[in-house]
């Protein structure tokens, strides 16, 4: 796979975490993924959680002729265990969608980013970078009840996260400096988000989207995360194996 494909993927399947936990409202650690399961999104109607001995697996995903839609987990397991399998599931079930093809592909293996999406999702970066400055691996892997080879692998990903600066206009000249097709992306998003307007329609500068940010705290940082993530993605996550 070609590095600037892999940091578009990994950027995108952070992102989809991301997202997932916004849509479910999820705003501190344990991350409920048997909750998730239990009152589903749309993309995940028909998705249902059973418990049943594996052996090999934590846990896998299986789909129906009859549209009957799987996931396995191996209640045996302790239970960090089983979240990081359901947690790799949900991604896999979400790559069978036919809103997966610009995160999985067409033809794309599943399972490729199964792990980084457990990571992802369980470990969002903004969390474990606010709690690793005092935490040790194993207690940070207790809070977010996660393995703690898993806990030890989100950490060695985020090892060089470095924020941006905080101000506005910083940020602002940061969305602006991206390459395309990711800077229009990322625009389009922002003006969405702050008054509703299509980017085409008006000639965007850093300096109204600095308004907008300095106007809007939680948009300043869902749009700081995302940046950080974006910028974050193309220094580190091209040292890590991904299973192509």
């Amino acid at each position: 796979m070609k590095n600037k494909e892999r940091v578009q993927n990994t950027f995108l399947v952070e992102c989809l975490a991301w997202g997932m936990l916004q849509a479910y409202g999820v705003q501190a650690p344990p991350v409920p993924v048997r909750t998730m399961i239990a009152q589903p999104l749309p993309i995940f109607k028909n998705l249902v959680l059973l418990e049943l001995s594996l052996g090999l697996y934590a846990a896998t995903y299986r789909s129906g002729l009859n549209g009957s839609r799987l996931i396995v987990v191996d209640p045996t397991l302790p239970d960090e265990v089983q979240r990081a399998g359901i947690a790799r599931e949900l991604y896999v079930a979400y790559c069978y969608t036919s809103r997966a093809t610009e995160v999985c592909g067409k033809g794309g293996h599943p399972r490729a980013y199964s792990d980084l999406f457990a990571r992802c999702l369980l470990m969002p970066a903004a969390w474990v970078t606010t709690s690793a400055v005092t935490m040790s691996v194993e207690d940070l892997a207790a809070r977010f009840r996660v393995p703690t080879s898993m806990a030890a692998c989100r950490l060695n990903e985020l090892v060089h996260y470095s924020p941006q600066a905080s101000s506005e206009r910083v940020l602002a000249d940061a969305l602006f400096s991206l390459g395309e097709p990711w800077q229009s992306r990322f625009l389009a998003w922002v003006a969405g988000q702050s008054v509703g307007v299509d980017i085409d329609d008006i000639q965007l500068t850093p300096k109204d989207v600095a308004r907008w940010l300095s106007a809007d705290a939680k948009l300043f940082q869902d749009v700081r995360y995302l940046v950080n993530t974006w910028k974050r993605s193309a220094t580190v996550w091209l040292t890590q194996p991904v299973n192509d």
